[in-house]
């Protein structure tokens, strides 16, 4: 009966364009990321992996929060909306999380398509150099996927109305991307050096998106543009600080789902 209702989330979720512009879209702009344009003999430039997968990780970290926020909050939105599948000897919970997975798959698809083709170009052109860690910042970008589609469901099923879900959807996206980052700022002129370490570590943890971008960065030795909470947490843990980093991704990937499917259950449709 899982394995039915995975089907059928799955189905639903390749029938909807999201899926497949979000693949041509996130190709091409990966492609144009590893193009660099022309040079001055005319050929095509490209970087390699280690400095394009910085600039990659860049787009990863903007685009997917944004997608996974918005996908989640009308996917959990439109639970309430399925009556019938819920009058199915299935628990409440078990639904939410084969929604849940369905599109992690598909959206994560899409993005090894988007992710896939700016690797195949620039392992055809300057060749496989790092090719092996790109391949990890895929694992970190599907990561964050995971994470940001798991808090969008939440946000869904705790707001019921679709125009709600995308309003407080967008406004966790800002904060998560632009917010956090602020905040450290400002930790940084209000606390001393030696306090603001573990503060900036446990804001660095606090937030999927800065936690995704400190491992991309990590992978290719960028931590040079880890930002504030990036250096904070090299100084505290050290080299535990990977795991601490995955461990988080995992964390806001779970808890969101708790939540969301205790919502869920105790709602009345």
């Amino acid at each position: 009966m899982i394995a039915a209702l995975l089907g059928f989330e799955l189905a639903a979720a390749r029938r909807t364009r999201t899926v497949t512009l979000f693949a041509a879209g996130f190709a091409l702009a990966s492609l144009a990321v590893a193009l660099v344009g022309l040079s001055a003999g005319g050929a095509v430039a490209v970087q390699g992996f280690a400095r394009t997968s910085v600039s990659l990780l860049q787009l990863v970290v903007w685009v997917v929060p944004m997608l996974a926020l918005l996908t989640g909050a009308v996917a959990g939105a439109e639970c309430h909306e399925l009556e019938f599948v819920v009058g199915l000897p299935l628990g409440r919970r078990q639904l939410l999380g084969a929604r849940w997975a369905a599109w992690t798959l598909a959206l994560g698809a899409a993005l090894v398509v988007g992710l896939g083709a700016a690797g195949i170009a620039i392992a055809v052109l300057v060749g496989a150099a790092d090719g092996t860690r790109y391949l990890a910042l895929v694992l970190v970008a599907w990561l964050l996927l995971a994470a940001t589609l798991a808090l969008g469901l939440a946000i869904g099923v705790s707001a019921r109305s679709r125009a709600r879900a995308v309003g407080i959807a967008i406004v966790t996206w800002f904060v998560l991307v632009v917010g956090v980052d602020l905040a450290a700022i400002g930790a940084l002129e209000i606390l001393p050096p030696r306090d603001a370490g573990w503060g900036l570590s446990l804001l660095l943890l606090a937030d999927p998106v800065d936690g995704a971008r400190a491992l991309g960065l990590g992978l290719f030795r960028a931590d040079a543009v880890a930002g504030p909470t990036g250096a904070a947490l090299r100084r505290v843990l050290g080299g535990w600080g990977v795991w601490a980093l995955v461990a988080g991704l995992v964390a806001w990937t779970v808890l969101p789902l708790v939540v969301a499917g205790r919502r869920f259950a105790r709602r009345d449709l």
